[in-house]
């Protein structure tokens, strides 16, 4: 039993030294030391109360002779605990300014979290306030523009009218893009696209020119048959539009998970549901852009640029509208989970992350280039 405790002692012991070595070893000996403990505890609990319990009947001269085992090794097992604990105290006062320090660096960034916190959440709750006026465009005959970053999309949002709309696009087309050259290779590098490789640039050629009327009837086309296979594979001969893109259709569920993709659909089906509307019969001069004028041969295709941006711009977000719902949806939030209030900062999240859409996959063409002109 002695020399069970003598072991706890002498482990104490070479700890204590220890420390006096290393001040970080501190909080590894005690660690340690209660490990040891750990071990020998059933042990010593066992013998100890053996002993104590035949000490019991044992008269006081012979007590001495029972516990003198015990006392030398558990004082000076008690000596090392104190040296121990001298240890640590006195590391902890001396490092005493180290831990102020880390505490005024927690502090600082905890306050500069914070702050960050609050912007970010004035920041969704504007842009969620601002994706409120898609509706009112959409009106207009204007779909949520894909092609430009969020700022720029916040400053056309807050156009008054469908002509400050068109300006607003036209003059960014004209400054970013004015031989129509980034926005076809975007499109013809769309998969969604592929069955029109021949027609789409014939249209932009006719385009460039100025005769915007001879594309309007294959960029009609060509939106349709975006639009369709937004359906699942079996569904891609449906010719019903409007019956894809729906209020609480699959195609409205799913895009309305979240703020900015919900944004997307909505104006897509605000505009294409004014171009597919029916004709009368008696068509009036003031008729605007009609799918069936057009493609039923009763109204001549408009020729004005502001006509043909607009379907350019109607057909970049169907399939901005398709590339969103294909992807992994880390930012989905639904109504269930609880986190409703959470929606306004996962849109701008997704709308910056997203937004221009292309942006990779012309970095990526561009730097294929370079590398093929520096071989």
């Amino acid at each position: 039993m002695g020399a069970a405790l003598g072991q706890v002692a002498r482990s104490y012991r070479s700890r204590a030294k220890w420390n006096q070595e290393s001040e970080t070893g501190t909080i590894t000996s005690v660690g340690v030391l209660m490990s040891e403990q750990r071990n020998l505890g059933a042990e010593l609990k066992a013998q100890i109360e053996a002993d104590f319990r035949k000490a019991t009947n044992l008269p006081p001269s012979e007590l001495e002779t029972v516990l003198a085992p015990y006392l030398g090794p558990l004082r000076e097992m008690l000596e090392q605990i104190l040296t121990v604990r001298r240890a640590w105290f006195s590391w902890v006062e001396e490092n005493r300014e180290t831990f102020v320090r880390v505490g005024q660096v927690v502090h600082e960034v905890t306050e500069r979290v914070g702050t960050f916190l609050v912007a970010m959440d004035e920041a969704s709750q504007r842009f969620a306030a601002t994706l409120r006026e898609v509706e009112r465009l959409a009106d207009c005959g204007w779909t949520v523009p894909t092609e430009l970053t969020v700022s720029e999309l916040i400053d056309f949002l807050g156009s008054p009218d469908a002509e400050a709309a068109a300006a607003f696009l036209i003059q960014r087309l004209d400054s970013m893009d004015s031989d129509w050259s980034h926005m076809e290779a975007r499109l013809c590098g769309d998969t969604h696209l592929a069955e029109f490789q021949t027609v789409l640039p014939q249209c932009f050629r006719a385009i460039r020119r100025g005769d915007y009327a001879i594309a309007v009837p294959n960029l009609i086309a060509m939106l349709e048959r975006t639009i369709q296979t937004l359906n699942k594979e079996s569904l891609h001969a449906s010719t019903d539009v409007l019956k894809t893109l729906r209020a609480k259709g699959v195609i409205a569920v799913k895009a309305q998970e979240d703020l900015f993709c919900g944004a997307i659909w909505l104006s897509l089906l605000k505009v294409v549901s004014s171009l597919w509307e029916n004709l009368p019969l008696n068509i009036p001069d003031s008729a605007g852009l009609s799918r069936h004028g057009v493609q039923h041969g009763r109204t001549e295709p408009p020729n004005t640029k502001t006509e043909v941006v607009r379907l350019l711009n109607t057909l970049e977000t169907a399939l901005a509208l398709h590339e969103l719902l294909s992807e992994d949806r880390e930012f989905a939030i639904k109504e269930s989970n609880g986190s409703k209030k959470m929606q306004p900062a996962f849109a701008l999240i997704r709308a910056n992350f997203f937004l221009p859409r292309g942006r990779h996959q012309l970095a990526d063409a561009s730097a294929e280039e370079d590398s093929e002109a520096g071989i």
